[in-house]
C-alpha cells in the first residue's frame, strides 16, 4: 500500500486472522518426476495448486492481522 508498485497476493482467511502472501518460485526443483504426488489442500484454487506441485511456495508479507481489528468497506469499482 505504500508503494505503487502492484503486487499480486494471496489472502488465506482462518478463523482469528487474515494472512497476507505472495507467491514465490524456487530456483532449483525438488522432488523430480514425483512431484504431481504432492498432497496439496482441495480448498485452495487450480492455479495455486498446480504452482505448489512445481516447487512454489507463498511467503508471508506482512503480520497477520487479527479478524476483530479488520474493518471491511464496500468501494466504487471506478
Amino acid at each position: 500500500s505504500e508503494s505503487i508498485k502492484l503486487l499480486d497476493v494471496y489472502l488465506f482467511l482462518f478463523d482469528n486472522f487474515l494472512l497476507t502472501t505472495k507467491i514465490k518460485h524456487n530456483k532449483r526443483k525438488y522432488g523430480g518426476s514425483d512431484t504431481g504426488l504432492i498432497p496439496v489442500c482441495p480448498s485452495l484454487t487450480p492455479e495455486l495448486q498446480s504452482f505448489l506441485r512445481e516447487g512454489g511456495f507463498c511467503k508471508v508479507l506482512d503480520q497477520p492481522i487479527p479478524l476483530d481489528r479488520l474493518l471491511l468497506k464496500n468501494i466504487d469499482p471506478v
